[in-house]
C-alpha cells in the first residue's frame, strides 16, 4: 500500500510516495479502498509547516477521499464490504492507496456521483453548507459575497447560495476564465478582485447597501475590502487565509469590536478540522439531500494521478486552478463510477434445507438478493 508522506516541510518537492503497513479496521469503523482524492489548500500550507504551531514530521496529508469500502470492524454496521463511500478524516492520511477511518469519518456521498466528484464533494460542501445555514443563518432575498469564488469551496457556496434563495449571489476572481466558472455556477455578478480590489463594484450592485453576508477565505487587504461591504446586521464567516506566504501576523488583520458595533455587524470564524463536523450526521444528511433535489454537482477543475501529487500542490499554489483539484489511484483510474447497489436474481443450487435466513429459495430456482445483497463478486446472504 502506497502513501504520500511529508519528512520535511517546504515546496511541493517534498511530498514523498512511499510504502506503508496495509491499514486495519478500527473497531466501530473500516478500511477504504482510495479510488479518488481531495487536495485542500490547507495541506499546502500544512506542507510549509504553517498551519499549525505544533506541526511535526514525519507526517501524512490528505483530509478526504472516496473509494470502496474493503473491511469493517466488528462494531461497524452503517455501511457494507462493496459501498461507495466518501471519507473525511481531519486527522490526515487520505493521501494514500487505502485508508482506515472511524465510523463517524465514513460518509453517505450523493446519488450518481463519481468517484472524482465525491472526492471534491465533502469538505469543500460541508463548508459551505456550515457556513451558510449553520453560523450565517442566511434567508432567502438576504444577499451573499464569496470571495475566491472559483476553487473548490467557493463554486460550492455560489451554488449552495443560488439554492438557498439569495439575492444577488457575488463571487470574486481573478482574471476572465475565472470570472466565467463564477458565473457558470451561478453568481449574479462576478468581480475581478485584480482590477477592482476595493470591490465598488459590490457597492454598485446593491445601492451602497452592502452584503448581507460575506464569505471569506483569502484575507489580508481582500478581507479588509470585504468587511468594508457588509451591510448593516451583515455576517461575515471567515474560512481560510489563502494570502498567508511568509509574515503570518502581518497579513492578518485587525478587527474594530466598535467598529462593529456601530454597524450592528458580526465577523466569525469557521474551522471544520477544529469542528469535527462530520459528528453531525443530521448537518449532513441535509446537505446531501440538497444536493439530490436540486441536481447540484461539484466543479472537479484539475485530476492528475496520486503519483503526480506534487504537480497538484503546485497549481493550488500558483492558483492555476478552478474548482476541485483531485488525485486518482491506480484502482480508481479504472472504475471512475461506484457500481450500483441493486437487487439481482441469481441461479441458485441449495444442499439440504431449502430455507435460508433472510433469502427465499425453492429447489433448482431463482433467489432474489432482498434482502441478501450482492457485494462486488460475492454474494451476502
Amino acid at each position: 500500500m502506497r502513501c504520500v508522506e511529508v519528512r520535511s516541510f517546504g515546496g511541493p518537492e517534498v511530498l514523498q510516495l512511499r510504502e506503508a503497513p496495509e491499514p486495519r479496521p478500527p473497531e466501530d469503523g473500516y478500511v477504504v479502498e482510495v479510488h479518488a482524492v481531495g487536495c485542500n489548500y490547507a495541506e499546502v500550507v500544512q506542507r510549509r509547516g504553517r498551519y499549525a504551531r505544533d506541526q511535526q514530521v514525519p507526517a501524512r496529508l490528505g483530509k478526504e477521499a472516496a473509494g470502496v469500502v474493503v473491511a469493517r470492524g466488528p462494531s461497524a454496521s452503517r455501511f457494507a464490504v462493496g459501498d461507495p463511500v466518501i471519507v473525511v478524516r481531519f486527522d490526515d492520511g487520505c493521501y494514500a492507496e487505502r485508508v482506515a477511518a472511524r465510523d463517524h469519518q465514513v460518509l453517505r456521498p450523493p446519488a450518481g456521483f463519481t468517484f472524482p466528484e465525491m472526492a471534491a464533494f465533502g469538505i469543500a460542501w460541508l463548508t459551505g453548507w456550515w457556513a451558510l445555514h449553520e453560523q450565517a443563518r442566511v434567508r432567502p432575498g438576504e444577499s451573499i459575497l464569496v470571495q475566491a469564488a472559483a476553487g473548490g469551496v467557493g463554486t460550492a457556496t455560489v451554488a449552495l447560495a443560488r439554492t438557498a434563495g439569495m439575492d444577488p449571489v457575488i463571487g470574486t476572481a481573478g482574471g476572465p476564465a475565472k470570472l466565467e466558472v463564477v458565473r457558470g455556477v451561478g453568481a449574479d455578478l462576478a468581480v475581478d478582485y485584480t482590477a477592482d480590489p476595493g470591490l465598488e463594484a459590490v457597492d454598485e450592485r446593491t445601492g451602497g447597501r452592502g452584503v448581507d453576508v460575506v464569505l471569506e477565505s483569502v484575507g489580508g487587504r481582500a478581507f479588509t475590502a470585504a468587511l468594508s461591504r457588509l451591510a448593516p446586521g451583515g455576517r461575515l464567516v471567515v474560512i481560510g487565509f489563502s494570502s498567508i506566504r511568509e509574515g503570518y501576523g502581518e497579513v492578518v488583520p485587525r478587527v474594530s469590536p466598535l467598529s462593529l458595533f456601530h454597524r450592528s455587524a458580526s465577523v466569525g470564524g469557521l474551522n471544520i478540522d477544529h469542528l469535527e463536523v462530520t459528528r453531525r450526521l443530521d448537518v449532513w444528511d441535509r446537505l446531501v439531500a440538497h444536493v439530490e433535489a436540486h441536481g447540484l454537482r461539484p466543479l472537479v477543475g484539475l485530476t492528475l494521478p496520486l503519483e503526480q501529487v506534487a504537480d497538484a500542490h503546485a497549481a493550488l499554489e500558483d492558483r492555476a486552478t478552478v474548482g476541485k483539484v483531485v488525485l486518482t489511484t491506480t484502482v480508481g483510474r479504472a472504475a471512475t463510477r461506484p457500481r450500483p447497489r441493486r437487487p439481482v436474481d441469481i441461479d441458485l443450487t441449495v444442499d439440504g434445507d431449502p430455507a435460508l435466513p433472510g433469502g427465499l429459495v425453492t429447489w433448482g430456482g431463482r433467489v432474489s438478493a432482498s434482502p441478501p445483497v450482492l457485494e462486488r463478486d460475492h454474494l451476502a446472504l
